[in-house]
């Protein structure tokens, strides 16, 4: 870790120690809770015996995805992007996905990477196979384009002008928190990220080693390392900071 990186991160873990809390509001909010990040996504009032059935053998893990996903789609969480910015947004799905898991850090990490998928599927290159697709979602088509229509955008200073900006860098920034909170070796999670970008360039159709890419790899590993120790830190709290060129 750079000397520069390292005294911003050690300024931040002390405010975040000192603060104690976990912030998901902005400037501008309703502090009677009629706009917050915490709002009830709208559930189907009817209950039956299949959706009883169902939610039994289920797994939890997609139960989980299922929630955070209608909280994206909801329009009041575009709104929420749309008066707080593309950051605030990726701190409310990752407390959001805190509170689905119950405060359970491992299990909200994969959820919030879950949330922010925004492939449906990806086509695996194969000898003498030519493309095999492979899902990554099952959502609905129509309930695909509107949650990813309203992820966040926008997470760095240089993010491209361009409709879906950095959005795709979500899903790498959480899934290599997961990999460092989990085994609490950030060195490892660069190990992992380092190799799907290897392989995503080279078995994925249309796939390529992205230097943006990595650079959501490595933040995502200071945040899920960071995690270990100071547990009210946020994902907004890390996508300015710098980061080492090699990777």
């Amino acid at each position: 870790m750079s000397m520069v990186r390292r005294i911003i991160v050690t300024i931040l873990i002390v405010w975040r120690l000192g603060s104690g809390e976990l912030y998901g509001q902005c400037e501008g909010t309703n502090t009677n809770g009629a706009f917050w990040w915490d709002f009830q996504e709208e559930e189907d009032s009817g209950i039956s015996i299949g959706s009883l059935l169902g939610n039994l053998f289920t797994p939890q893990i997609l139960r989980d995805t299922k929630e955070i996903r209608a909280y994206i789609r909801d329009p009041r969480f575009a709104e929420l992007a749309r008066r707080c910015g593309d950051l605030r947004a990726v701190d409310a799905i990752y407390l959001k996905a805190l509170k689905i898991a119950e405060f359970n850090i491992a299990r909200a990490l994969v959820v919030s990477m879950m949330a922010t998928l925004e492939h449906q599927k990806v086509e695996v290159k194969a000898p003498f196979l030519g493309a095999i697709p492979l899902p990554l979602s099952f959502e609905e088509d129509t309930l695909f384009r509107m949650r990813v229509r309203n992820l966040p955008t926008k997470l760095y200073p240089d993010t491209p002008p361009i409709p879906a900006g950095d959005r795709d860098k979500l899903q790498h920034f959480f899934a290599s928190a997961y990999i460092a909170f989990v085994t609490e070796s950030p060195e490892l999670a660069r190990s992992a990220g380092n190799f799907v970008e290897w392989g995503e360039a080279q078995f994925i159709v249309g796939g390529a080693d992205d230097p943006r890419d990595r650079r959501a790899n490595k933040l995502g590993e200071l945040f899920g390392h960071d995690l270990v120790y100071v547990r009210t830190i946020l994902p907004s709290d890390y996508f300015s900071l710098p980061v080492d060129d090699e990777p």
